[in-house]
């Protein structure tokens, strides 16, 4: 367990600062998405919602309780929601405009990766929410699909554009807009 948590840390942190040279590793091992998912998008998941949760209550000035766990209730839809309508609308993507690229193992591996930008946000503006003009920092998905799809798909640089642009559109707004469509629907949240 302590060693999941440890290469999971250092996995998020190699593909803030090394991300070339990670997503060749990434590359190399060829991990099924089922241990992936496992080992790392699940446990970030988890993280997050709990850190939601913990400084939802502390920052609450009334009703402590139920503010964390309808904060929780929201981050975990619009998180596992997000990741898992990111998957498929990047792998639809690709089976209509890029169908040699079609792979749901190494599409998904790129999400789940790229998603970790996203995760790692949401963690920072739930321990300061006055920091929430952070937010401007998903920008880096970009960067990071840009090295993934170079790693996994082995495309040259004017090959990745669209991919990069479709793919970063879709990690980054989807859990925004399952967020304020949850909203809107909870007017307390």
């Amino acid at each position: 367990m302590g060693e999941m948590v440890k290469n999971m840390f250092m996995r998020a942190w190699n593909l803030i600062v090394y991300g070339r040279t990670t997503w060749d590793k990434i590359a190399e091992e060829k991990k099924p998405i089922s241990v992936i998912r496992k080992q790392y998008i699940y446990p970030w998941i988890i993280v997050c919602v709990l850190i939601v949760f913990l400084f939802n209550m502390l920052y609450a000035s009334e009703r402590s309780v139920e503010s964390g766990i309808l904060s929780v209730i929201v981050a975990s839809l619009s998180m596992v929601g997000g990741y898992f309508i990111s998957n498929i609308l990047c792998f639809l993507y690709l089976k209509k405009y890029r169908p040699e690229l079609a792979s749901k193992t190494e599409c998904e591996t790129i999400v789940a990766y790229s998603y970790t930008i996203i995760i790692l946000i949401e963690i920072l503006i739930a321990i300061i929410p006055s920091l929430f003009f952070l937010r401007v920092l998903s920008m880096f998905v970009g960067y990071v699909v840009w090295e993934g799809s170079r790693a996994m798909w082995l495309l040259k640089e004017e090959e990745r554009g669209n991919i990069v642009l479709i793919f970063s559109i879709i990690v980054i707004f989807i859990p925004i807009i399952i967020n304020r469509i949850i909203h809107m629907m909870l007017p307390n949240a």
